[in-house]
């Protein structure tokens, strides 16, 4: 028995020397931890972007770097618009202001634009990794940017057709299914491509051009011989958003042959298969490349990986209901699905079984031996007894060093599980103000939505003309403004009015247990009265109003995305309605928001392709019927849309920014035009132009002017710029100092439509202007030469009291002529001497006008 007792003691030796010496040494050194950015193009729910930020997180889950993961999304599939990636810009510039990034991950090609774009302001200027992007869009979205490498993707439409043939050689004709995304249009012509490239003889319907409704009965009435292959799908041709896996699935229980697909996150969801593009293999790739990154190597020396992330992959359900064997697919093809086998399941388990008990029996041969050979040894362990008693106690006191460490590791577990649920309310609640957030909105009252009885309201509230606070006061006030909207806002906050706040200036206040119509209206004007009293700000004393969109539930939408859209589209129609107000959603409202999505669509295609033309309208000179100058008027003839009038897309523009590109064109192209013109008559004609407030807010807008002048060698005596008198009162101080810098140039400036803004003479005396325009509304008011009932003389007199030079705008009649002469006008412009005129038409009219002088 005593010898037993030694053999055991002996044996715990062993092992308490073996793991001593198999531990490796605690750092001395401080680790840095990176920090890591995931940046996803589309939302968290999508299959294909779960699948990439998998694949990247398997592969930093071996590594030995310390690390910590931020993951984002910027919702481009859901929402592909300026404005979201505007607000994207604002939500991360609070959240990475004060971190530092040392690794940017890209998932597909919005993410990896935005980060190129805005990495040094936002993210530390760190390097870049993607995937999901194939080598057009890298060769594109890549040219003039350095420190990225990545994983391309690779599409493979022709191996899916391919296979596809294999199955039916009786195949005939291809239905292709994508949308009018970029990425859908590039994926539909690798798609045309391919098939050309298979049989030149296959018949290619494109159905990009169909709604969901029609594509569906296209499918329902495919013939056997038809080849279904899906693409990207998100939105129909009327611009709806489309779940993609559901609308897979719709299709998968109605059509009469198999459907193919070129992306994994279909099949499960109504796909047959195909040689598909693998998101988690993307991630996987992406990830490995972006560990060596983080060890040292740089980005650009890392060539671009363009590694075959497809599959060949089958579901085994659809392979029996349409009629095929496994002898029917591309060899090495993954079959989903397929039943259970216990061999073919647990092959590789018997085998390790085997090898298991093989090596237990070869153990215990080895044991019998030793316990031989130990029991052979014993004698000389006697004299070791008193040697063994100290190791007894020395793992006696190990003992008591493991427990004090167990008791370490349970606090430290508390400790985490504290940390988690501060992380969980950071990741649910808005850093400034401490409201619920959009992560919140969508992860806790998406799925609460229908318990809303009988009618639930969302209101969508945007602060007006927040964007000045920021531009004249300073970040840090705007930061103090919204949080005292806050404050506000929650007095009407409840458990059935719940508060949260979306992004930048916009909240978003969600109304259950509504019983009509008239109850939401009147929770809208109460939050609207909120904003009636001015905000005490840091010494200011600010008047702030907002405007309100609503939606209804279940009347306006059945979740939260179809619900923030289109009270955001309400919100823009109560802007547009004059601001301060509030607005419910209606389908004229979808209408409207539809038109404006195409006509930024247009924008830059439009400028590329020479579809902005410039008219001019003849100023002439009162008294003397001299031509004095015309005044530059643009307009837009689009082969899709038609003709659309600057009151229609000039505000979009200048909303989406276009506008400081379409202006700095304008004015290039008109003063090119005025001096060619002035060349060849020998004259001195004026050029009169329209600038916007988004221009003039541009710091280089002077050094821009200078530099357009310059490069035609235009007169800046002969060009002026109109402001309209709205944009002066906005930012007198912004603007005053730009001002004086251009007429220091010579430039002169123009007041626009006088009269209908402020019409307050003390800004008149500080800001440089030279002219001033009065408004076609007091014109239209002249009768006759002996009207006394008009203000346009008033205005003449207090302009020439000014030293100011007048034109009178919008004149038609002789009347309006004469009673201008008698007042002593300087200027004449409208339709009574012309319209605004192209370029050719207006040669002849100053020709003929010339001839009649």
């Amino acid at each position: 028995m005593k010898k037993n007792i030694k053999i055991f003691f002996l044996l715990l030796f062993l092992i308490y020397i073996f793991i001593k010496t198999s531990l490796p040494a605690q750092a001395s050194q401080y680790v840095e931890i990176k920090n890591i950015l995931i940046l996803n193009s589309y939302h968290a729910g999508f299959t294909w972007t779960d699948d990439q930020t998998e694949g990247i997180l398997s592969s930093f889950s071996t590594s030995d770097l310390s690390y910590t993961f931020s993951i984002e999304y910027l919702d481009w599939k859901r929402y592909p618009t300026v404005q979201n990636l505007e607000e994207s810009y604002v939500d991360l510039k609070y959240k990475y202001q004060n971190q530092k990034i040392d690794l940017i991950l890209c998932t597909d090609d919005a993410a990896f634009s935005f980060a190129t774009k805005n990495r040094s302001d936002l993210f530390s200027d760190a390097p870049i990794v993607f995937s999901g992007i194939n080598s057009e869009g890298v060769s594109t979205l890549g040219a003039g940017v350095d420190n990225f490498t990545g994983v391309t993707e690779v599409i493979d439409p022709k191996g899916t057709m391919e296979a596809a043939i294999s199955i039916n050689p009786d195949i005939d004709k291809i239905y292709l299914i994508y949308d009018d995304t970029e990425s859908g249009l590039s994926t539909g012509n690798l798609c045309i491509q391919a098939a050309t490239e298979i049989d030149s003889n296959l018949e290619l319907v494109s159905l990009n051009n169909q709604t969901a409704e029609e594509v569906i009965e296209a499918v329902r009435s495919a013939d056997k011989n038809t080849l279904i292959l899906i693409t990207t799908y998100a939105f129909d041709y009327d611009g709806d958003y489309i779940n993609h896996e559901q609308f897979c699935k719709e299709l998968g229980l109605i059509s009469p042959v198999p459907l193919y697909h070129i992306y994994d996150f279909s099949i499960n969801s109504g796909i047959f298969g195909g040689n598909l593009t693998i998101g988690r293999l993307q991630g996987e790739v992406a990830g490995a490349i972006g560990l060596r990154v983080l060890k040292g190597e740089a980005a650009s020396s890392i060539p671009i990986v363009t590694q075959n992330t497809n599959q060949y992959t089958f579901d085994y359900n659809l392979l029996e209901k349409y009629g095929f064997s496994l002898a029917d697919l591309p060899s090495g093809s993954v079959i989903i699905n397929e039943p259970f086998s216990f061999i073919k399941t647990y092959r590789s388990l018997v085998i390790t079984v085997f090898v298991i008990f093989i090596l237990l029996i070869t153990f215990t041969l080895i044991l019998l031996f030793y316990i031989r050979k130990i029991s052979l040894i014993q004698s000389a362990l006697k004299d070791k007894n008193e040697e063994l008693t100290q190791i007894s106690e020395e793992l006696t006191a190990s003992e008591e060093e493991i427990r004090h460490q167990y008791i370490e590791l349970t606090n430290a577990h508390e400790q985490l599980s504290e940390y988690s649920d501060k992380l969980y309310h950071l990741a649910h609640h808005d850093s400034l103000t401490g409201l619920y957030n959009r992560l919140f909105i969508y992860e806790e009252v998406d799925n609460k939505l229908s318990v809303c009885e009988p009618e639930c309201a969302l209101y969508f509230i945007d602060i007006d003309n927040f964007k000045y606070i920021n531009d004249a006061l300073g970040h840090n006030i705007g930061d103090d403004v919204l949080q005292l909207i806050s404050k506000r806002l929650l007095t009407l906050s409840s458990e059935q009015n719940l508060l949260i706040r979306l992004s930048g200036d916009e909240f978003v206040f969600i109304a259950n247990h509504l019983d009509n119509r008239e109850q939401a209206e009147e929770l809208a004007l109460k939050i609207l009265s909120l904003f009636s009293t001015p905000f005490h700000i840091q010494g200011n004393l600010l008047s702030i109003t907002a405007s309100i969109g609503i939606a209804m539930f279940p009347e306006n939408g059945h979740n939260i995305d179809t619900l923030l859209r289109n009270a955001d589209m309400a919100m823009y129609k109560a802007k547009n309605n004059g601001k301060n107000g509030l607005f419910f959603f209606n389908q004229l409202i979808k209408d409207e928001v539809l038109e404006r999505i195409n006509i930024e669509k247009y924008f830059q295609k439009a400028l590329k392709n020479q579809e902005f033309l410039i008219h001019y309208q003849p100023q002439v000179m009162t008294e003397s019927i001299d031509i004095d100058g015309f005044e530059a008027l643009i307009r837009w003839n689009s082969p899709e849309l038609g003709f659309i009038s600057p009151g229609k897309f000039i505000h979009i523009a200048e909303e989406t920014g276009f506008i400081i590109e379409l202006g700095e064109w304008v004015l290039r192209s008109s003063c090119q035009f005025i001096k060619t013109l002035n060349l060849k008559l020998g004259k001195q004609y004026r050029l009169s132009v329209n600038i916007s407030v988004i221009q003039l807010f541009q710091e280089n807008f002077v050094s821009m002017i200078k530099s357009i002048i310059k490069e035609i060698d235009f007169v800046p005596e002969l060009l002026e710029l109109e402001i309209t008198e709205s944009v002066i009162m906005e930012s007198v101080e912004l603007i005053s100092e730009k001002l004086r810098d251009l007429k220091t140039l010579g430039v002169s400036i123009a007041l626009d439509d006088f009269g209908t803004g402020y019409s307050s003479l003390a800004y008149l005396k500080n800001i440089p202007i030279s002219t001033l325009k009065i408004d076609k509304l007091f014109i239209d008011d002249i009768i006759d030469q002996k009207a006394d009932n008009n203000l346009a003389d008033t205005i003449i007199a207090l302009g020439h009291k000014m030293n100011l030079t007048i034109v009178a705008e919008g004149v038609e009649t002789l009347e309006q002529v004469e009673y201008l002469h008698f007042s002593g006008c300087d200027k004449i412009q409208g339709y009574y001497y012309s319209k605004p005129l192209p370029t050719d038409d207006l040669e002849i009219w100053i020709e003929n006008s010339l001839r009649q002088k």
